[in-house]
């Protein structure tokens, strides 16, 4: 039986503190925003509850309706201070833009949450265009793989900005781990479906919603589950891109939705190619690009060509016409003016945002000219160029790190900074501070473990000349891989 009230008594009109020093209390909230902007210990007036139709499946709430906040009447979304910690509000009402669709309010809220929240993080420009808006929400309302994996990813992310003991990061867990399963569930007979008729009508757009669910899924195991949990899911996405690719028509990557999953898989695949050290690998990198869905395509292609590359030099393997260094810098010249061609386009969401994302990229531009001096460091000296490019880094990296329009980009031209940072304990307090910047505005990810990488690197006694390229090599046994994103 749906009951219509939470077991809790009805509150007070205002909190205790509240009442006693005679303030107009703020009831928006469980704990008084008026007593938080006052730095006061607020008891609070209570949460009511009204029990939801949904059922944890697993957790505390096992077997039980799980319990949603009861609408209010306000539309911000407001955060406040608890024992030092930002606690979001979790107003689980209908919002305006998903009435009207076949969705419960848990279900619109986490779907707002994905919206507001998640997209902004996950895109490498969060404009009026981020196709984890204008994309993959679209494709949730398709298709329940997509939607349950989005769900599973934007509650666990909720869940992350509470303490780990309060009841909302563990029901909104229980809720998480609900949907990721159900995710799973709808995923694998996707799969069997696709693989059982790959000729069928539909099978175009189950490709994709397998791909993006799967894609999806990645980035919520990259929260907190094992390396080989995650890697499941990029093999998943891989299968999928080689389906596609057998399955080719004129039409293939024609679909906006398409070129954008693709390269989201592409992007990640490059960067866990830096650290894997497979001598080759079958990624392709001529795919049509979309410069609403495809930013920085430029950038990682060319790291994808350098790192080729160094693969082949160090097993020896023949290549017929070798690159010389001066055929990647050109390339590297023509991906930045692209990209600053690219930033009068974009529709940012201010002024500031725009001159960010043009520090970014020149940010990008000289990490990956380092990149490049480091892997063909037998043709020339590059210690001047090294140099020059790494004062321009260490420029930007502080105030970028604390710029939430690019911050989730910063980790690859940190990364580089972090390897030229041996012997200097100042840049190397620069780099963790900016890494610990990046990790509270835009997530853990698998960042904590690419600053223990760099840590460990500085700290050891290594053989002169000795690059963080040959280091990951020798320690890849110990450390696996990393995720530089």
């Amino acid at each position: 039986m749906t009951a219509d009230r939470a077991p809790s008594e009805v509150p007070a009109k205002d909190c205790q503190v509240c009442r006693t020093r005679r303030i107009s209390c703020d009831r928006t909230l469980p704990h008084c925003r008026k007593c938080a902007s006052r730095n006061l210990r607020c008891p609070g007036y209570g949460i009511n509850l009204r029990w939801g139709q949904g059922v944890a499946s697993r957790g505390k709430l096992t077997g039980q309706a799980i319990p949603v906040r009861r609408e209010y009447q306000t539309s911000q979304r407001i955060s406040h201070r608890r024992a030092g910690i930002a606690l979001p509000d979790v107003n689980l009402q209908l919002p305006a833009r998903w009435r009207g669709l076949p969705f419960d309010s848990l279900t619109a809220q986490l779907l707002d949450h994905f919206d507001r929240g998640v997209a902004t993080r996950l895109a490498w420009v969060d404009d009026l265009h981020n196709p984890w808006r204008s994309v993959v929400l679209p494709l949730s309302h398709d298709s329940s793989t997509v939607r349950y994996s989005v769900l599973a990813l934007a509650s666990k992310d909720l869940a992350a900005k509470y303490p780990a003991d309060h009841h909302w990061a563990q029901s909104l867990q229980a809720i998480s781990r609900h949907n990721q399963n159900v995710a799973l569930t709808w995923l694998s007979r996707d799969m069997r479906d696709l693989l059982q008729d790959p000729t069928a009508v539909q099978s175009k757009d189950q490709a994709r919603h397998i791909l993006a669910s799967a894609l999806i899924l990645y980035n919520l195991e990259l929260l907190t589950a094992p390396a080989g949990q995650w890697r499941i899911h990029i093999q998943c996405a891989r299968e999928i891109i080689h389906w596609n690719l057998q399955s080719a028509s004129s039409a293939l990557y024609t679909n906006i939705a398409d070129v954008f999953l693709f390269y989201e898989y592409y992007y990640t695949s490059v960067y866990i190619g830096l650290t894997t050290f497979d001598p080759i690998d079958q990624l392709q990198d001529d795919f049509p690009t979309h410069d609403n869905v495809t930013v920085f395509s430029d950038f990682i292609r060319v790291m994808h060509s350098i790192t080729r590359a160094e693969r082949q030099t160090y097993t020896m393997q023949p290549i017929s016409q070798p690159v010389p260094i001066e055929s990647k810098l050109l390339d590297i010249e023509i991906a930045k003016a692209r990209m600053m061609q690219m930033s009068h386009t974009i529709k940012f969401k201010s002024d500031q945002a725009r001159q960010d994302f043009e520090c970014l990229v020149d940010m990008f531009y000289h990490a990956t000219l380092i990149y490049t001096y480091r892997v063909f460091s037998d043709s020339i000296s590059p210690n001047e160029c090294i140099q020059s490019s790494l004062d321009v880094l260490l420029e930007h990296v502080l105030p970028l790190s604390c710029s939430a329009a690019v911050t989730q980009d910063l980790v690859w031209p940190l990364f580089i900074t972090g390897t030229e940072s041996r012997g200097n304990p100042q840049m190397q307090k620069t780099v963790e501070t900016a890494m610990m910047n990046v990790i509270r505005l835009s997530g853990n990810l698998d960042r904590s473990r690419v600053l223990s990488f760099l840590k460990t690197f500085w700290s050891l006694d290594l053989e002169p000349g000795t690059t963080w390229i040959h280091y990951a090599r020798d320690s890849c046994i110990d450390f696996s891989f990393l995720v530089i994103l």
